[in-house]
């Protein structure tokens, strides 16, 4: 053990926890820049910084995306609303559907792509019943939280644990083994959120579209001979860079010209669409030669093709810090932000200006097949419903009934999780179901870049002593404390760390941590696995702490105390049954 290889790590670590902090930067650039250092500064090897990307967990997750992806582009899988809402239902039968099939989804698939696929439909029903949809987008992130706690696939953590305790020559979880603590908790939240939940949550109205259609923000005008821009292009014409609002659209002869370019001319007789903030109006008025037609205009009305969506910026996007003018939506997406909205307020600003921040939710006018193009996008998840009639044909059936059979080789021991994921993925791409290019593209590589590059951060801790040297320092009196109150200290950081850093890198830090004392107490590491497991995804009480609560944050238009409010009971809980629960099904000794 060499002292100064572990302050060097605690200082990385500590940098890297600042960093993730601050949000100047992608989870993952932070991560692997650690790791980086880690090896510059000589505290590991190429091998020992990198070996994390090349193990089964990583392989695994991988190829859990890809079976997931094919299984969403089932043509029945967006019309999923009658199976959550039924007919008519009261907001707390309605709310128990919701989470009973979310919950139950979420055990075996990606929780963010199902809470993107999930909120518009609830909104949509809310509205439809005349309930606030507020009252039911956070039980939405909920379930999914939970759900996932259910199975080994259920979240990227369960797996990434399982693959640390076979790595360390100890025995993994078994595909339902979680279900022992993640069913009860689930019960007992839908209980909660059934009876005393809702009634914390807010009544927000959320219906961006409505508000984005009214006369404040889009504006028609007519180009006639008096203006001194015809023949020039946007930019020269002097309507590129006006300071509350721009042209968005341009009716010429009944044809649209959507998006538009800066290099675009315009003609004399051409109808201009401009959005902006409430002044839009005003500073139109002041340019010559240009006649305002409609000061209300709903541009979906005349063309079937384009729509107004809403979209959301995830914690780690590329996007944050950026200026909406420098992402060029018009090139990315086929379309225009038309309104900004952060912690449920519009921000009232030219909208090419504004700096994105995680969380933020971006009205996008844009057309259909744009926004299904992107949708799997780290970067901007769209909120939206895409609805078919088209019935599943055989081909469509394939990664259901291969996804079932997995399941199954796993569930009797037949083959181990990564064999039966990483064959399945496989046989996907040989039958065609998807090709190389969508498996690739559905793989969330942020998500696998974070996980081995923690692995490469957990090898340091215990390549250098540092796990180690944490015990003794923050259990001075190791020899002196009950398993059980291990067990509590290592839930409760682990809680904590979690809402600071990523689930994943907080129980690939902390696993070193606890196997150090597990091993030089002779404890059991499996029920200690178990907690790190629960507890890196139990987060509730923070909009920020799990990407399905930010998920819901704008488009609730909540606000941070509103999940303090719902969320700190149900930690409290989720505390609570896992320390009864743990210690009675998984020997502690």
């Amino acid at each position: 053990m060499i002292i100064s290889d572990i302050w060097i790590t605690y200082i990385i670590i500590g940098l890297m926890f600042l960093f993730l902090l601050t949000n100047l930067y992608s989870a993952e650039v932070i991560v692997l820049s650690a790791v980086l250092i880690l090896v510059w500064s000589g505290v590991l090897s190429l091998s020992e910084a990198f070996g994390g990307f090349i193990n089964e967990g990583v392989l695994t997750i991988a190829s859990l995306f890809i079976i997931m992806n094919s299984i969403q582009k089932h043509p029945s899988f967006s019309n999923i609303t009658r199976i959550v809402f039924g007919d008519k239902q009261t907001l707390r039968s309605g709310m128990s559907r919701m989470m009973f099939v979310t919950g139950g989804l979420s055990s075996f698939m990606n929780n963010t792509p199902l809470v993107v696929l999930f909120t518009p439909i609830v909104k949509k029903w809310a509205e439809k019943q005349s309930i606030f949809p507020s009252k039911l987008l956070i039980p939405l992130s909920y379930a999914s939280i939970i759900g996932g706690m259910c199975t080994l696939i259920g979240t990227s953590t369960n797996l990434v644990l399982h693959t640390l305790l076979q790595r360390e020559g100890y025995k993994g979880f078994s595909l339902f083994e979680l279900a022992y603590v993640g069913v009860p908790f689930f019960i007992i939240a839908l209980l909660y959120m059934l009876f005393f939940g809702y009634r914390l949550l807010p009544k927000h109205d959320t219906n961006y579209l409505q508000t984005i259609r009214s006369p404040k923000f889009i504006v028609e005008v007519q180009v006639n001979e008096r203006f001194s821009g015809i023949g020039k292009t946007l930019e020269d014409a002097g309507l590129r860079h006006l300071k509350k609002c721009y042209v968005m659209a341009i009716l010429r002869q009944g044809d649209w010209i959507f998006p538009v370019s800066p290099t675009q001319k315009v003609n004399i007789g051409d109808h201009l669409l401009f959005v902006g903030d409430e002044s839009c109006s005003e500073e139109i008025e002041q340019i010559i030669g240009l006649t305002i037609e409609h000061s209300r205009y709903d541009f979906t009305d005349h063309h079937n093709d384009f729509k107004l969506v809403e979209a959301t910026v995830p914690q780690y996007s590329s996007y944050v810090s950026e200026r909406i003018s420098e992402i060029k939506f018009r090139t990315r997406y086929g379309g225009v932000v038309v309104a900004v909205y952060r912690k449920g307020r519009r921000i009232n600003e030219k909208i090419g200006s504004i700096r994105l921040r995680a969380g933020d939710m971006l009205v996008i006018l844009t057309t259909s097949d744009s926004v299904k193009n992107d949708r799997s996008s780290k970067n901007l998840l769209v909120l939206d419903v895409y609805p078919t009639d088209k019935n599943g044909t055989f081909r469509d059936w394939i990664p259901v009934c291969l996804f079932g059979l997995m399941l199954l080789m796993v569930t009797f021991g037949i083959m181990q999780i990564a064999h039966a994921a990483i064959t399945t993925a496989i046989i996907l791409i040989l039958l065609k179901v998807t090709t190389f290019d969508e498996a690739m593209d559905s793989i969330k590589w942020d998500i696998l870049f974070i996980i081995g590059g923690a692995f490469g951060i957990a090898t340091a801790m215990t390549k250098t002593g540092a796990a180690d040297y944490m015990v003794n320092l923050v259990f001075l009196n190791l020899e002196y404390m009950t398993p059980f109150l291990l067990l509590i200290g290592v839930y409760l950081v682990t809680n904590i760390l979690t809402e600071i850093i990523t689930n994943n890198a907080a129980a690939v830090i902390m696993f070193p941590i606890v196997l150090s004392f597990v091993n030089e107490l002779s404890l059991n590491p499996h029920p200690f696995a178990v907690v790190l497991a629960i507890a890196a995804s139990a987060s509730f009480s923070t909009p920020i702490g799990y990407q399905t609560n930010l998920l819901v944050y704008s488009s609730g238009q909540y606000r941070f105390t509103d999940f303090v409010k719902v969320g700190i009971p149900l930690n409290i809980i989720g505390f609570i049954i896992t320390m009864i629960i743990v210690p009675i099904v998984w020997p502690l000794s």
